[in-house]
């Protein structure tokens, strides 16, 4: 997906300002013009541009005071200097007063359009490195969604029918429940999957920094501010932003972020300068926004500006059938992470999560895994492994056999234990032989060593 540039041309010659014009919003840009250094300075006062033409021979003008000038505006504007009077004097001079690159006249469409083009990628190149010092970006995660429910058979179609929208969406479910990977699933998906997926934290920013958090700040804006910074707004142009936990910003950015949902522009904290972005919007919530809008606590024109497309997840505790496949899904994921072998789980330790009523949700059941594949003792993890490694069993006894299988599966997993899983002493023990007993193992899907 091509990401819209900001552009301002600033030469005295109107031919040169409508060609530049034609080529560059042809491909989808934005462009505004200015006959003189003044004029440019006047727009670049009102708005934000990733790339600014200039022409160094104006009349009455100096073109290097005017780059010097724009350079102390807006130090994060790439300029490009354009004129027909050049020399590699004059281009040195230029570079060394903060202009990116030389474009001399006469240049062709194609050759313009690959110059801002280039020019920005740069600059996105340097907001990236900005995400990765600022956030320690997280890795992309390549994870699916686990699930056989009937309830996450249908998100995952709405997902895979609203991702290659540009449509807000908002998701809604208890913590834990996986909201944050569907977000991802929707960015990767997407469009814009090339470009950041940048995730907000409503639950963890200070109030007081929000603004700065998402909309960024200029030097001096407030006590502190040592230099201009990037805002997650900036950071995820062309690609996807993520409010994760969305109800718990206040009512003062809740209007902000209103007006970016509308306009897709920004202001800096400090700046009156306005910046357009081109972000997707995705948001999270575990908690009812119509009630917290009867509650005077959530906007009700934020609410139908997001809830555009609303996806719903259901508690864990609605969809136990996904219990054993996520189980394996994490069996898979932190035996290799610990470098442990753990093949399965026993039939009681599985009753005993399936009727727990999981208020953590999904979440919680990871982290037990997790703590279930260090604690574990053997290659199958047994009900005695879940009362070891994890309090909430704790005093539960395991649940009572109803079936000569269940007896005979739990019979020979105890046996398998007493002899550190030998087949050979375990079938002795058992009075059958090892084929039988290989057979059996099969069949109720305990792992053995020998």
């Amino acid at each position: 997906m091509e990401t819209r540039i900001n552009i301002l041309v600033i030469d005295d010659d109107a031919a040169m300002r409508d060609a530049c014009y034609q080529a560059l919003t042809r491909r989808g840009h934005d462009v505004m013009s200015a006959k003189s250094g003044k004029e440019g300075i006047a727009l670049l006062d009102k708005w934000s541009f990733a790339v600014i033409l200039l022409d160094l021979k104006l009349p009455n003008e100096d073109g290097i005071e005017i780059l010097k000038q724009i350079k102390a505006q807006d130090p994060e504007a790439e300029v490009v200097i354009i004129t027909g009077h050049g020399t590699i004097q004059t281009a040195v001079q230029a570079i060394k007063s903060g202009a990116f690159d030389f474009l001399p006249k006469p240049f062709t469409p194609n050759e313009l359009r690959r110059t801002v083009e280039r020019v920005f990628k740069n600059r996105q190149l340097n907001i990236e490195n900005v995400i990765l010092k600022q956030t320690l970006k997280e890795k992309e995660k390549k994870e699916e969604i686990v699930s056989q429910s009937p309830a996450m058979a249908k998100v995952k179609e709405m997902v895979k029918m609203v991702a290659p929208t540009d449509s807000t969406v908002l998701i809604q479910g208890e913590s834990g429940t996986g909201k944050g990977l569907v977000a991802r699933k929707l960015h990767a998906m997407s469009p814009r999957q090339d470009h950041p997926f940048v995730v907000v934290d409503c639950g963890s920013l200070v109030s007081t920094l929000f603004e700065s958090e998402l909309f960024g700040h200029i030097k001096g804006a407030f006590t502190g501010a040592d230099t201009t910074q990037y805002g997650k707004f900036e950071m995820a142009n062309g690609g996807t932003i993520f409010f994760d936990e969305i109800a718990n910003i206040n009512l003062d950015i809740q209007a902000k972020l209103l007006k970016v949902v509308e306009e897709k522009t920004i202001s800096k904290v400090g700046s009156h300068r306005v910046v357009r972005v081109d972000t997707r919007i995705i948001a999270a919530t575990n908690k009812d926004l119509k009630k917290a809008i009867r509650k005077g606590l959530f906007r009700e024109d934020l609410f139908f500006r997001l809830n555009v497309v609303s996806i719903h997840l259901s508690p864990l505790r609605d969809r136990k059938v996904d219990i054993p496949l996520l189980i394996d899904h994490f069996l898979d994921t932190y035996t290799a992470k610990q470098g442990k072998t753990v093949y399965g789980i026993s039939q009681e330790a599985l009753a005993a999560i399936e009727n727990y009523s999981w208020p953590g949700n999904v979440r919680e059941l990871e982290n037990m895994i997790e703590r279930l594949v260090i604690f574990a003792r053997g290659e199958t993890i047994t009900f005695q492994d879940l009362i070891y490694s994890n309090t909430t069993f704790s005093g539960m006894s395991a649940p009572e056999t109803t079936t000569l299988e269940d007896a005979e599966r739990q019979h020979i997993g105890k046996m398998l234990e007493r002899f550190n899983r030998n087949i050979t002493k375990t079938a002795e023990s058992l009075g059958i032989d090892r084929k039988t007993l290989r057979t059996k193992i099969k069949k109720y899907k305990l792992a053995t060593v020998d």
